[in-house]
């Protein structure tokens, strides 16, 4: 049903505030009673202005609505019309907010089938190394067992000869003694090296961004922090402590100290490296790009050199060069581990790296066709 506007004031009766004359006319502009000589004042001289009651008339025919037309309104058709409308206005919210929640579910039901389809291939590779361990463990024991067999054999028959060469004969203590213990120690050493997939992916992607303040200035980064290339030319920025140069490293906005971590970056060109560095990593002068540094990074040099950034470096098979790759940090054990995002595979793990203080995402790109991107 339409308001019924609130009555003009035409200023019928009453008299002009400023010139103490009576308010006869009405200004269409400010929509409020003047007098004549507010009329020919400069405030109103270019206002279309009528006589009051001339305007009180036109307000009352034009303006609001007529009796008949407001039973018009009232009408149960009207009404009916206008609660159905209603309810269409309303069906429409309804099936937006259930397309927007059922486009909601589909993009999380895509997500979990995706991290199932890469833990299940992170099962079967753990599964696959720690077989290959256990076989590894079985042969050697075998082996041992065999040792010791032979050595029983061979004293028990010098225990039967004469007393006289028995005495001759120096037995080596190192050929006697036992290597189990050796060989079970080494085993269970061993495993604390299988990479911990399951556990370390299983935690939500984090969101990674990088930080400009710590960027070479050859670097350019996107307005979002999530992609660095290398540009023509040094840029004009603060030269702060943070930053890297010469070396053309950058890191992440945020720095971890404890928990499971992953992120994705896609790589591009032939001269990049990703990983994480310490926070306390060498920023001015010569960087070598290796765990002593307090760097821990897989990446290609060259059109024809893929490796892990160990010391000395470990050539990566080409198999392995991949187009987008999982960091997986876990704090508390001391690893870094490196994924193939496409077909779910190992690449490298670094283990047993003691961590202290912040670690931070690390990013190197080194020539102009080379560019890292971190994946949403």
């Amino acid at each position: 049903i339409a308001p019924v506007l609130p009555p003009l004031d035409v200023g019928a009766g009453r008299a002009c505030e400023k010139h103490q004359e009576a308010l006869k006319l009405f200004c269409q502009e400010d929509q409020s009673p003047i007098c004549v000589v507010c009329d020919r004042s400069k405030e109103h001289r270019a206002h279309t202005v009528v006589p009051a009651e001339e305007a009180a008339q036109e307000y009352k025919v034009g303006r609001n609505p007529r009796p008949a037309q407001l039973s018009e309104i009232a009408t149960p058709h009207c009404v009916s019309c206008s609660v159905q409308q209603l309810l269409v206005i309303g069906g429409n919210i309804q099936s937006i907010g259930r397309k927007k929640i059922l486009s909601e579910f589909e993009k999380l039901h895509l997500f979990l089938e995706e991290k199932e389809l890469l833990l299940l291939a992170q099962l079967e590779v753990l599964d696959k190394e720690i077989l290959k361990r256990h076989d590894e463990f079985t042969t050697r024991l075998t082996q041992e067992r065999s040792r010791l067999g032979t050595l029983i054999s061979e004293m028990e028959g010098k225990c039967r000869q004469p007393a006289s060469e028995f005495l001759q004969v120096r037995l080596s203590t190192k050929l006697v003694t036992c290597q189990l213990p050796h060989l079970v120690q080494e085993f269970s050493k061993g495993s604390k090296g299988v990479p911990l997939t399951l556990l370390i992916l299983s935690s939500p992607p984090a969101n990674v961004t990088l930080d400009p303040d710590t960027a070479h200035p050859h670097l350019i980064l996107s307005e979002d922090g999530k992609s660095v290339k290398w540009g023509p030319a040094r840029q004009d920025v603060p030269d702060n402590f943070r930053r890297f140069d010469p070396v053309p490293c950058v890191l992440g906005c945020e720095g971890f100290t404890s928990g499971r971590h992953c992120w994705e970056v896609e790589v591009d060109g032939s001269s990049w490296a990703v990983g994480v560095a310490r926070e306390s990593v060498t920023r001015k002068g010569g960087v070598s790009l290796e765990p002593e540094e307090g760097i821990w990074a897989v990446g290609q040099l060259n059109p024809i050199q893929y490796v892990a950034l160990t010391s000395p470096w470990t050539s990566l098979p080409p198999d392995r060069r991949p187009r987008k790759i999982w960091v997986a940090l876990d704090y508390k054990r001391g690893q870094v581990a490196f994924f193939n995002a496409e077909n779910h595979t190992e690449i490298f793990t670094f283990i047993a790296v003691t961590f202290a203080g912040r670690i931070f995402p690390f990013c190197w790109v080194a020539d102009k066709n080379s560019q890292l991107s971190l994946c949403h």
